[in-house]
């Protein structure tokens, strides 16, 4: 059967393909009316490579069905189990793939991955987007996959010279404009100073970068999203000495036999725009995407407020936060007052740091919940709300003193009774492990414990906690803690979902030696912890809370980014953000403080407001 070398969609998108002999390569130049959308340097396709190192290549195409209103490709692989796996060993070292390596690719039988294309067509605040939506669907009977890495690259007149790239973020300048083929663009975070200088590589699309790219050049402007809530692990790179800006996407879930990713939408709006245009449809887009991706899940969109910050990483006087602190943050007009986390933490119960480390969803002793109670009903009484610091994770020594051992009366353990330890007992998997079976502590090692949202124990614990936060003491927002990292971006790793007796072994247990592993793997299971995350935000505003977050994705208000005088050349796109202002690194950028502070303020930025509680009075600057 003889396929095509193109097709063309009902709204004239044009679409190539890019074969070498029988094998396809992926999708070539894309063009609407007029304009290339993206070259043909790089050919748009996938790579699969699931935790055991197999690997599919040279894909063939099996059957063409399309027309105007859209195509299906359907693809035959090839298959090869080679190099390292994803799985690690207890000694957190990756396992390697150990087959005859002279053995050539093999036909993946009963293995079948699909790209649909569809044409599109959107009209935003009165403007007209034409486009097409792709997305694949993969079926297997012997090769389970937890993510598909979608490899691309978007350009319109095919080369981003001349073009701005606008991607609002902490780690690099949210707008980029290229002039030159020697540039060079990641949005990863890279620390130079740092021991291990690569922080993060790919960012959660929806919960920590914007949820959409916006690039606009001479001849118009290109929107890519995903038109589904969904665990999509993103990176964006123009390398040096390219034309090229390459957007790499891993579409995640759990490990699964079958697997499909939503929907990815290209837009393109044709004309030069200026840069308050830039800015107007920035906007129009940005409201449309959140305003879509809410209504999916059932979250409310949330609007920023007036905001004071009282947080300290030392002991709290909460008297003296209700007598003098919230009094003057009350008559300066702030509506919600953040504090730290007064949770049983590190610091708080056991006197080492820190105060983000929660011990147990509690008020302690040391802080005492009337005191708490009656700051927020002071501050409901004057109409404006109290938030405090929350994360999903525990403190290790919670872990740790869950499980005594010798004398007893050297460390004043905690109440076992209704207390977190209970839960982590009955939990059938409390924690979230990584590939060798650790606690998962992302970059917070050896101080974090990241719990596991997939089970219904700890989601019930936490829920009653911060219920009973909400309803008797009066706390109505939560600042979630790490939440694009530590919350949303995390998956459980279970190498043996079929027998789970034994947690760790020491080979002096003699009793666990002499074991060959089977001639198949054992079952497994990769659970995203990502949807997770979102119900349990969900439920939270539904309970009464406000959620604020340290993330610049597309959900809740946020308390993280840059410092004010990186932000200024992209001001608008800080909507719903709190922002630290900062009237001296203003003026040394060369901008006007005054200026820039209203100007923030139209924007819809709010400019957190300090209790210097070592000065006793208000500032701006922590």
């Amino acid at each position: 059967m003889a396929f095509p070398n193109a097709h063309l969609l009902s709204n004239g998108i044009n679409i190539k393909f890019v074969r070498q002999q029988e094998h396809f390569l992926g999708i070539g130049a894309v063009s609407a009316p007029g304009v290339e959308l993206r070259s043909a340097a790089r050919p748009m396709f996938v790579e699969i490579r699931n935790p055991w190192g197999v690997e599919l290549l040279d894909y063939r195409m099996k059957n063409f069905c399309g027309d105007g209103s859209g195509v299906r490709l359907t693809f035959a692989a090839s298959r090869q189990d080679r190099g390292i796996m994803e799985w690690m060993v207890h000694s957190v070292r990756n396992r390697y793939v150990t087959t005859d390596w002279t053995r050539p690719a093999i036909p993946a039988k009963d293995t079948t991955l699909e790209m649909i294309l569809r044409p599109v067509e959107r009209h935003i605040a009165g403007r007209t987007w034409l486009g097409f939506s792709y997305q694949y669907e993969y079926k297997s009977k012997d090769i389970p996959i937890y993510k598909i890495l979608d490899r691309g690259t978007w350009e319109p007149q095919g080369t981003i010279i001349g073009s701005e790239f606008w991607l609002r973020n902490c780690f690099v300048p949210s707008q980029v404009a290229f002039t030159d083929e020697s540039q060079f663009y990641s949005s990863e975070w890279y620390l130079p100073t740092a021991a291990n200088p690569s922080i993060f590589q790919f960012l959660p699309l929806q919960t920590e970068l914007q949820g959409f790219t916006f690039t606009s050049g001479p001849a118009g402007t290109l929107i890519t999203w995903a038109t589904r809530t969904a665990h999509i692990r993103s990176l964006f790179e123009k390398p040096r000495d390219s034309r090229q800006m390459v957007h790499w996407h891993e579409h995640c879930g759990d490990l699964a036999m079958e697997f499909a990713t939503g929907p990815v939408e290209v837009l393109w709006l044709g004309g030069l725009l200026d840069r308050v245009e830039r800015f107007n449809v920035y906007q129009e887009i940005r409201e449309t995407v959140f305003d879509h991706l809410h209504r999916q899940i059932g979250m409310k969109r949330q609007r920023v407020s007036t905001y004071g910050l009282m947080e300290e990483w030392g002991p709290a006087d909460l008297d003296r936060y209700r007598t003098q602190g919230a009094t003057k943050l009350l008559a300066a007009g702030v509506k919600k007052i953040g504090l730290a986390n007064h949770c049983a933490n590190n610091m708080n119960v056991w006197g080492v740091g820190n105060m983000c480390c929660t011990v147990d969803y509690k008020i302690p002793e040391s802080v005492g919940e009337d005191k708490l109670q009656a700051l927020c009903q002071f501050v409901q009484a004057a109409g404006a709300k109290v938030e405090m610091w929350g994360n999903t994770s525990l403190s290790v020594l919670t872990e740790i003193f869950r499980n005594r051992n010798g004398h007893t009366d050297r460390i004043r353990f905690l109440p076992t009774q209704d207390s977190v330890e209970q839960a982590l007992v009955k939990a059938k998997a409390a924690w979230v492990r990584n590939p060798s079976n650790a606690i998962e502590a992302d970059h917070y090692t050896p101080v974090f414990a990241v719990l596991n949202l997939r089970d219904q124990t700890i989601r019930d614990y936490w829920m009653r906690r911060w219920r009973e936060f909400h309803d008797r003491i009066g706390l109505e927002g939560i600042f979630l803690d790490s939440s694009f990292n530590l919350s949303s971006d995390k998956f459980h790793w279970v190498q043996n979902a079929a027998d789970q007796s034994l947690q760790g072994a020491t080979a002096d247990h003699t009793g666990l030696l002499g074991n060959f592993r089977p001639a198949e793997p054992v079952p497994s299971a990769i659970l995203s912890q990502y949807a997770a995350h979102l119900e349990l935000m969900t439920a939270m505003q539904w309970a009464g809370f406000e959620y604020c977050n340290e993330d610049l994705g597309v959900f809740g208000i946020h308390r993280h980014g840059p410092s004010v005088d990186k932000r200024i050349g992209s001001l608008p796109i800080w909507a719903d953000c709190l922002v630290e202002f900062d009237g001296p690194a203003i003026a040394r950028a060369g901008h006007d403080p005054l200026d820039i502070f209203f100007r923030g303020l139209a924007y819809r930025m709010v400019w957190i407001i300090y209790e210097g509680l070592q000065q006793d009075a208000l500032c701006f600057h922590d």
